[in-house]
């Protein structure tokens, strides 16, 4: 019995459809500590965050520029301190848009 759909084909509809590399990046087991601390503690600063993990502040700090570049966190500068929040809204609409296009989909294939 032959395939019924081209397997390239689907991961290729997949990878078009899905941000892969957003939910890489949310979910790494740092990163996603880090969401969760920030969406329940609002708007603080490196030094503020890396108080309650055990990784030093160059690591955090590496860890929140690499969810920032996806729009996870928010930045903000004032003075000489930077600022994240989880960015809550883009987040949850990306999940919703990733669950509608994944109804999709598995409709398609």
């Amino acid at each position: 019995m032959g395939l019924k759909h081209d397997p390239d084909k689907c991961k290729k509809l997949i990878e078009d459809n899905i941000d892969i590399e957003f939910f890489r990046a949310i979910f790494d087991p740092v990163r996603s500590e880090l969401l969760i601390f920030l969406s329940g503690n609002g708007e603080m600063t490196i030094g503020e965050i890396a108080e309650y993990f055990p990784q030093n502040r160059s690591v955090i700090s590496r860890h929140l520029d690499f969810m920032n570049r996806f729009n996870i966190v928010q930045r903000r500068k004032e003075g000489r301190e930077v600022y994240y929040k989880a960015n809550k809204k883009f987040i949850v609409d990306s999940f919703e848009e990733t669950a509608n296009n994944m109804k999709a989909l598995m409709n398609l294939m």
